[in-house]
């Protein structure tokens, strides 16, 4: 089921904006602008981000321990190399943003779109996917595999080596997408909306000779 699209996050018009260094664990932000803000090698946790917009922040190598964004905008972020693995996304979008390396492991992403993003080996294995958006990002090595989903939508991503073994593609249309490899459970397959070109190349990697 590819039909409907995710529901965008519910924000006030009238955010503040707050300047900080550091989050304190065990706390929730509410309505809330966090602008330039920047984290590196460091743990945060228990928090509840309600209702805010990230805009040009930096996180790398952050471990977002037990963490739950709920009507959340990223634009232009850098979450690199960042765990949010469990942790529950719920009216979530992330714009223009770079998550190269991250890992969203297990996590339940509920009406999460991912917009132009650069999202090159990043993690999704046994994620839990519901009305999820992935348009024009590039996912290259990206790893998908044992994803439970439902009306999960794919257009204009540059897959390449994607990794999607143990996941159910039935009624999945990746036919938009662009890839030249990737991996896939032959017999979860059945029922996938493919394109002339994806039959090569999955063809070639059953080692199936076309002439």
């Amino acid at each position: 089921m590819t039909d409907k699209k995710a529901q965008a996050p519910r924000l006030n018009p009238q955010l503040e904006t707050v300047q900080l260094t550091a989050f304190e664990p065990d706390e929730t932000y509410e309505g809330l602008v966090f602008e330039e803000l920047t984290l590196k090698q460091t743990e945060v946790e228990m928090l509840f981000f309600k209702g805010c917009l990230f805009k040009n922040c930096q996180f790398e190598q952050v471990d977002f321990n037990n963490c739950d964004f709920q009507d959340v905008q990223f634009e232009h972020c850098a979450l690199l190399n960042c765990s949010l693995t469990n942790d529950p996304f719920q009216r979530v979008a992330f714009n223009g943003c770079q998550l190269i390396g991250s890992d969203f492991a297990e996590a339940g992403l509920n009406d999460v779109t991912f917009d132009t993003c650069q999202a090159d080996y990043t993690g999704f294995n046994f994620a839990r996917m519901r009305h999820v958006d992935f348009k024009d990002c590039s996912m290259q090595e990206v790893s998908l595999g044992q994803v439970d989903w439902q009306w999960l939508t794919m257009i204009g991503n540059r897959l390449n080596g994607m990794d999607m073994t143990g996941t159910n593609l039935k009624n999945l249309d990746i036919s938009q997408n662009q890839f030249e490899k990737a991996t896939f459970t032959l017999e979860l397959l059945r029922g996938a909306t493919i394109s002339t070109e994806q039959t090569l190349v999955i063809m070639s990697a059953l080692r199936i000779n076309v002439r």
